[in-house]
């Protein structure tokens, strides 16, 4: 009696290990699969924050003189004329004067001329049509190069300070050459960073696409103002294609320091490890196994494959649901 139960509950243990054993076989954990490929890859350095773009010339502007201003030739976002006067206090006394020291200062060449008069007197007639020439023009706002108006501070009527009373500049312009970008790289990357590397530059306040760029200048030396953020400055040359860019506006930036056009690259996610000790989890049949792989350069999105793996190898990629390990089975997704 007692044999009888004892194999009837061996048997019945048994059948449910077996049942247990063909669900749990039936029940492969799902996992995302990659295909290994050949394409392009670029190894890239981004900006530690958005940089800035910048005027090659930017020049604030105000009299040289204390006046009532007479009149105002320029508006904001006006386009404007290396020498073209933009503005101008009452100035009549100073015009007058200046052409009072005009004709002084010819009649003296005259005189000399005929040794009717000394070198003297020509340059003491000459000092003063200087003065009077400087009074005038310290009276006028006159544009030093070809620009654009972007700050317009002062108004017909009103009484204009000199500068160093005036803290705001009463006209500011800015040239019309293509911009640069100045920005900051983290100090680990100062080396990857060289000169006439290619970049890409997004400006928003323009719009998504990024602009092409080329790194212009790199400055060797690290900023320690911030201790635990520590960098150094570049300054990029942008491809405006013909866009007038706002100097001030933001600008992401990342430099292409090294490119491989046929490269065999896979999805970063599916390269586990560090430095040399690196492997992915190639899918064979329905299993996984442990390969170890040597990577070349890489970005966020893919990673070159020195050796390790063919084009067409599909790898694993790891996720919190799935613990990978060397001959897992698998449902590959």
């Amino acid at each position: 009696m007692t044999n009888s139960r004892t194999k009837t509950a061996a048997l019945v243990l048994a059948a449910f290990l077996t049942t247990l054993g063909v669900l749990g076989c039936g029940k492969r954990p799902d996992v995302a699969v990659v295909t290994a490929g050949r394409g392009p890859i670029e190894a890239t350095v981004s900006s530690v924050n958005s940089g800035t773009t910048r005027a090659e010339q930017i020049a604030e502007l105000a009299f040289g003189s204390v006046g009532r201003v007479k009149e105002v030739n320029c508006d904001l976002g006006q386009p404007v004329r290396k020498g073209e006067v933009l503005a101008q206090v009452e100035n009549d006394d100073l015009k007058s004067r200046l052409d009072v020291a005009a004709e002084e200062l010819e009649r003296a060449k005259r005189l000399s001329q005929s040794q009717a008069a000394s070198r003297s007197n020509v340059a003491q007639a000459q000092g003063n049509y200087d003065a009077a020439l400087m009074a005038f023009q310290k009276s006028k706002i006159t544009a030093p190069f070809d620009g654009v108006v972007v700050e317009k501070n002062l108004e017909e009527g009103q009484l204009a300070q000199i500068t160093a009373v005036n803290p705001v500049a009463l006209i500011k312009i800015v040239d019309l050459q293509p911009r640069y970008v100045r920005a900051e790289i983290d100090e680990v990357d100062l080396p990857k960073v060289k000169e006439g590397l290619p970049a890409r530059i997004k400006i928003l306040a323009i719009r998504k696409e990024p602009f092409q760029a080329r790194v212009r200048k790199v400055v060797p030396f690290v900023s320690s103002v911030r201790e635990q953020d520590r960098t150094s400055e570049i300054e990029l040359t942008v491809d405006n294609e013909q866009v007038l860019l706002p100097p001030g506006a933001s600008a992401d930036v990342e430099i292409v320091t090294e490119r491989r056009e046929d490269a065999l690259v896979v999805n970063s996610r599916a390269v586990l490890g560090r430095g040399g000790d690196r492997y992915v989890y190639k899918l064979e049949g329905s299993q996984v196994r442990k390969v170890p792989v040597k990577v070349g350069i890489s970005s966020y999105a893919v990673t070159e494959v020195l050796f390790g793996l063919a084009a067409g190898d599909r790898v694993a990629l790891p996720s919190e649901k799935v613990q990978l390990s060397d001959g897992l089975a698998v449902d590959p997704q």
